[in-house]
Formats: C-alpha cells, sequence, structure tokens
C-alpha cells in the first residue's frame, strides 16, 4: 500500500512515504514550526516517488508524548488528510518510531528520551528483538525523570536517543557506563513506514475511525495545571 507517515513530537520532522518498493524519507531536524516545512516536505516526497496525494492508500501518525504544539501539529495534518483522502490511519507512538530505528543488536535496551522541560523527559525504554520492527516495549513511553530509566539498563548494553537523552547526556553517564549516546539522532522514514504499513495488516478494522486518533500528551500542559490549582482553590473557598 502507499503509505505516507509524519511524526513532530521533537524537533526533528519525519515524514516519509512509500510506494512501489520505494521510499522517500525527508526526515531532518526543523529549526522553524513543523507547520511552515510539513506541506513543502510532502510534496518533495510524493514528487521522488512520482505519485501525487490521491495515491496515498494508508496514513499513520506519530501521537507523542513529546512537544505538545508538535503532537497537534502531526494529529491534526494525519486526521484532516485521511478524512480528505477517505484512507485508514494508524497511530504510533513516537518514541516506538525511534526505538525501532536505533541500530541495537538483539538483547540490547534502547532508551528514548525527548526533553520535557522541567527535569524530566518524554521517554520510554526497550530491549531490541530479533525483529528491528518490534523492540520489546520493558517502560511504556509516559513522563518521567531520566534517571530511573537509565538505571533500569544497568548490567548491558544500551544506546540512548533523543534530545531528552542528549540534554541528561551527564546523568547518563555517571548511571550507565555500557550506555552509549547517539548524538543527532534522526529516525528511519523507511522503518515508519514499514512499521506502520505491519501495524495496519494485522488488523485493518481497527484503523477506520480517524477520532480514535488522539494526541498522548502524558502530562498536563501548564494552562491545564494553573486551571485546576484556580478552580481547587475556588472549591476550598
Amino acid at each position: 500500500m502507499n503509505t505516507l507517515v509524519i511524526e513532530t513530537a521533537t524537533s526533528i520532522e519525519l515524514l516519509a512515504a512509500s510506494a512501489g518498493g520505494k521510499t522517500a524519507d525527508r526526515t531532518a531536524a526543523s529549526r522553524v514550526s513543523h507547520s511552515v516545512t510539513l506541506f513543502t516536505n510532502l510534496d518533495a516526497a510524493l514528487d521522488e516517488l512520482g505519485i501525487g496525494i490521491r495515491d496515498i492508500e494508508l496514513l499513520g501518525v506519530g501521537v507523542g508524548p513529546g512537544s505538545f504544539t508538535g503532537i497537534r501539529i502531526a494529529v491534526s495534518t494525519a486526521r484532516m488528510l485521511a478524512q480528505v483522502l477517505g484512507v485508514p490511519l494508524v497511530p504510533v507512538k513516537s518514541q516506538l518510531l525511534y526505538a525501532a530505528s536505533a541500530p541495537a543488536a538483539p538483547g540490547e535496551f534502547v532508551l528514548v528520551a525527548f526533553d520535557a522541560k522541567k527535569g524530566r523527559v518524554f521517554g520510554a525504554l526497550y530491549r531490541a528483538s530479533d525483529d528491528p520492527l518490534s523492540p520489546i516495549e520493558l517502560v511504556p513511553p509516559g513522563d518521567y525523570e531520566i534517571a530511573p530509566l537509565a538505571e533500569l539498563t544497568r548490567g548491558g548494553r544500551a544506546l540512548a536517543v533523543g534530545d531528552g537523552a542528549e540534554k541528561y547526556r551527564s546523568e547518563l553517564e555517571a548511571l550507565t557506563p555500557d550506555c552509549t549516546l547517539l548524538t543527532g539522532f534522526v529516525p528511519s522514514g523507511e522503518t515508519a513506514c514499514r512499521i506502520v504499513a505491519g501495524a495496519y495488516a494485522a488488523n485493518p478494522g481497527r484503523y477506520t475511525d480517524i477520532t480514535a486518533v488522539v494526541p498522548f500528551y502524558a502530562r498536563k500542559s501548564d494552562a491545564e495545571v494553573i486551571r485546576d490549582e484556580k478552580r481547587n482553590g475556588e472549591r476550598k473557598g
């Protein structure tokens, strides 16, 4: 199936399309809002494959957790395209796309960490399996401090990816001497397309309702926290 995948939970913009056994991967770091570059990269990917947007038969989207704004851009764009094109939409946790792209040998840990500010990361921990597309999830994607994730890798070799892993490099090196940080890591668009296509093939009926595809933020926004504190204060008063 002709497949398009979008993931923008960090400053890395993953955009890739596959058709006829070929993949056009436009994944790269972006210094501006993904809303500025997304459709330019989409057009370039489709042109490279020699197809139009109407030829896309399957969509995939990274739902986070990560940057609130980035997740909203990816999910809203993917839902709009899926509705216009009338095609299925497969949601994928963003950390899985990074973990499956990491060059880990079977049995090695893969720690994925996106910077979540406030001393925390949107992270997850996996163990590479014999199937590169299906790393074993040990700690599900969520909002964590990086130390507990790193400590779980002790006694084994590990790879760490993501801007959160880079930000807390000193903590990783102190806690996990056998952990290799891959700086500047960029996930594979080809891998993302294969994951989405595989998920759809395994259960096609699961991905027909695009309204079920929603952002996974893993924490409340600052505005929501302030709102809830205000409401709690009003109740106590």
